[in-house]
Formats: C-alpha cells, sequence, structure tokens
C-alpha cells in the first residue's frame, strides 16, 4: 500500500486509481530524539515510526466515518521495514462515486498487495498484527472483533528489512479522504517515535502505545 522512500512510488491495492495524492513532506522529530529516525524521499504518510528490535508489531483501530467524494482513498497499516523492503498489513478506504468500501489486505513491499476478501465497515474495531518467523517468512494478521472474523497470510518476503516499525495512515495514490478522528491503541511502540504529517491528517503525539489521527 506503499511508497517507500528513495524516490519509490506508491503502489496501490486498486490499479485504476491514480498517484495524485502523493505528497512531498517532511520529517520531523520529537524533542530530545537524539538517533537519527528513518528518512524517506517522498511520502504520503501520517503516523509515527519507531526503532525496535521486536519481531511482532501489532496496531488497533476503530475504522472511521469516511466524507462522500467521487474519488478518495486512505491506508491504515502497521508494519516493519523503511525501505527497500516494508512488510504490512491494514485496512483502506476506497471512496468511488460517492461509495465507500473497506478493504483488509497485507503486503511484502516491493511484491504487490493482497487483499483478504473479508468484509468491514466504518465503526468496526480491527487489529493489524505483522510478525517475523525468521528466514524471510512473515505472518500477516488483520482482525475485525465487531464482525468476529480474522484473516492471515504466512508469506516470505522478497526483501526483508527489519529494526523499525511504522503506524500509519497513508495517502497511497488517491486524494486523501476526509475521515472522522481515528485512534491507534495497543501499538507496539518503543519510547522514541518519529512523527510523520500530511496535510489533510494530522497526529496527536504517539504516548503511552496510543494517539489518535484526523482529516
Amino acid at each position: 500500500m506503499s511508497l517507500r522512500g528513495k524516490a519509490k512510488p506508491f503502489r496501490n491495492l486498486i490499479p485504476a486509481a491514480t498517484l495524485a495524492g502523493a505528497l512531498m513532506v517532511g520529517l520531523a522529530l520529537p524533542a530530545g530524539a537524539s538517533a537519527p529516525g528513518p528518512r524517506f524521499g517522498t511520502h504520503g504518510w501520517a503516523g509515527y515510526a519507531w526503532h525496535t528490535g521486536s519481531h511482532l508489531v501489532t496496531a488497533s483501530l476503530r475504522l472511521p466515518s469516511v466524507s462522500p467524494a467521487p474519488n478518495a482513498g486512505a491506508a491504515f497499516w502497521a508494519g516493519f521495514g523503511t525501505g527497500p523492503g516494508v512488510e504490512q498489513a491494514g485496512f483502506t478506504a476506497n471512496m468511488v462515486g460517492g461509495h465507500l468500501r473497506w478493504t483488509a489486505w497485507s503486503e511484502l513491499y516491493p511484491s504487490p498487495p493482497v487483499g483478504f476478501g473479508q468484509a468491514a465497515y466504518s465503526g468496526d474495531y480491527v487489529t493489524m498484527t505483522v510478525t517475523y518467523r525468521g528466514g524471510g517468512w512473515f505472518v500477516l494478521t488483520v482482525r475485525d472483533a465487531t464482525r468476529h472474523w480474522t484473516a492471515t497470510a504466512a508469506r516470505r518476503a522478497r526483501v526483508t528489512t527489519l529494526g523499525t516499525a511504522e503506524a500509519i495512515v497513508e495517502a497511497y495514490g488517491p486524494p486523501l479522504a476526509r475521515f472522522a478522528p481515528a485512534r491507534f491503541d495497543h501499538v507496539s511502540a518503543g519510547s522514541r517515535a518519529w512523527a510523520y504529517g500530511l496535510r489533510g491528517a494530522n497526529v496527536t503525539p504517539l504516548r503511552q502505545g496510543t494517539f489518535t489521527v484526523h482529516s
């Protein structure tokens, strides 16, 4: 679902979507952070990245309502890596012709994203988890607690990049959707996080594993 720095393009789960939503955004380090954070050539992210030695990253979220629009989207995800590989699982809001569809997916960038084929809706409480099992193998899991389903894929990455985890809202191609305030919680974050800003989406500081994002 991703644009992975160093001038790599967005990879869109919906091939017909344009790249009009890609924005140039600067990296903001929180006060007191001494170590350099992950850096990207270009990106359309709002959220957080943090250094970690863990092989599991997870985040939960209540899928927000989305304002009607002819063409808009927003991807909410958690995962590992800042490039050249990124391993992630999430949910995407696709607004086409005024109709909203939520899609659950996983991606081992630079391979294309793969949908899970399960239905989700605004208001559902969902969890996204990525676990590294070694040898390039990842277990990517999405769970919709409201609809009582869990979907899991075990896949081997062409490129493996660990050491940095993220919880992100992404403008992955079409114009960024206008969504109600959303809160990531149960985020497996470290004590230092690097924040990314995106025009149209603003995030509060990541504290005690929770933060909010709104557009």
